[in-house]
């Protein structure tokens, strides 16, 4: 029996994301067999049509899996996925995992997202700590760096990202199409949840962003983990953004300033109207600065 389990996190942005009218599912065709299949409501899902295979990248949680069920079959003829891609171990991302793993899909992660998911830690910016999944859930198909798809018959590869928004990153790199799966390497419009108690990094979630910018074009189209369909444009305001607020917060821990004289000083102030949403406001992306830089929490 599937257990509903939901993550902090999870539920954060499910319930901040922006909520749609019945939970429902918008998919865009993309061409070439790839669909963005989205509710705002957790991480945007990307599906691949190769022929003998169906490939779902991340599979959202417990609220919405009958509706996204039906958004993939929709899509794909009726199918159900051969497969399933993890771009990270979140909930919003994961916890769908056993309900398609059910109905006979492989699941393929980074091996750190097997061990993030077995044995959780503590998240000290919501303060919880997610429930242990059992093996339903877990991946089966494991990487180390990356991994090319053409046995699944699709031409591209998935690549991982050392500590960037977690340990266990990886993207979606669907070369023939031009497009990209981001995962949470790309919350696009807004402040990005960088997880530091599970191996994340502001300098390199800037490093994975400034690698993509660098082999992606303008041409290329981007799923993000979270917001609309984007361009390489929006990766750079991303990264600029980043090292812009990373440097003023450094400034303020330099001159000898604690967090709370960094709050107050509010050095993210003119990004907030851009950038703040529900779950990472401009206050917790302050923090995330200043525990990054100092290895503080207060």
């Amino acid at each position: 029996m599937l257990r509903t389990i939901t993550t902090a996190i999870a539920t954060s942005l499910a319930l901040t994301a922006g909520a749609i009218a019945q939970n429902g599912f918008e998919t865009t065709d993309l061409g070439d067999g790839i669909y963005m299949i989205a509710n705002d409501r957790a991480g945007n899902v990307g599906l691949i049509d190769a022929g003998d295979h169906i490939i779902l990248i991340d599979t959202q949680m417990p609220p919405f899996l009958d509706d996204l069920e039906a958004a993939v079959r929709a899509a794909s003829g009726g199918r159900a996925p051969t497969l399933v891609i993890n771009t990270h171990f979140h909930g919003d991302h994961v916890l769908g995992n056993a309900h398609f793993a059910a109905l006979g899909a492989s699941i393929l992660a980074h091996r750190n997202v097997a061990e993030r998911l077995a044995n959780p830690v503590l998240n000290q910016l919501t303060g919880n700590t997610p429930e242990a999944l059992d093996e339903a859930f877990l991946p089966d198909i494991l990487v180390s760096e990356a991994m090319m798809l053409t046995r699944f018959g699709v031409t591209g590869e998935v690549l991982h990202f050392a500590n960037a928004h977690t340990d266990g990153d990886i993207i979606v790199n669907i070369a023939d199409a031009n497009i990209i799966h981001m995962g949470d390497l790309l919350f696009s419009g807004r402040y990005p949840f960088i997880d530091l108690d599970a191996g994340g990094s502001v300098e390199g979630f800037i490093a994975a962003l400034d690698e993509i910018i660098g082999f992606s074009d303008e041409e290329t189209r981007f799923i993000a983990g979270h917001g609309p369909l984007s361009s390489r444009d929006d990766l750079i305001a991303s990264r600029d953004m980043l090292i812009e607020g990373r440097a003023r917060v450094a400034a303020l821990v330099e001159a000898g300033h604690d967090l709370a004289a960094i709050q107050e000083e509010n050095p993210l102030s003119d990004f907030h109207d851009a950038w703040n949403w529900g779950f990472i406001t401009t206050e917790r992306m302050t923090w995330t600065f200043y525990r990054d830089i100092t290895g503080l929490t207060q």
